[in-house]
């Protein structure tokens, strides 16, 4: 996609963070730390505005996500230590 430009680091509640980042050809990447999450909506937004809507659920919309995403929370408060996880490449 070229150059990243990022454009905006957000801090959230149970250190989680979402980065922005613009491309130089108009394309827009979300990362989100704290994972699983979910793609909940996606969907056209005020026709006026020009604006997308996407919207992120940590698993709350009844997938296994959900589970999972209480359970590690859990772990967390209870000082484990996560199992490791297996990653693919993009």
């Amino acid at each position: 996609m070229g150059d990243q430009h990022p454009t905006e680091l957000i801090e959230l509640p149970g250190d989680r963070r979402v980065q922005v980042i613009a491309y130089p050809d108009g394309s827009i990447e979300f990362r989100v730390s704290g994972q699983p999450y979910v793609l909940a909506e996606a969907r056209l937004g005020d026709p006026d505005a020009h604006e997308a809507i996407v919207k992120l659920s940590p698993g709350r919309q009844g997938s296994a996500a959900a589970y999972n995403y209480v359970e590690e929370l859990e772990k967390r408060a209870r000082g484990q230590a996560a199992p490791a996880r297996r990653t693919t490449p993009h």
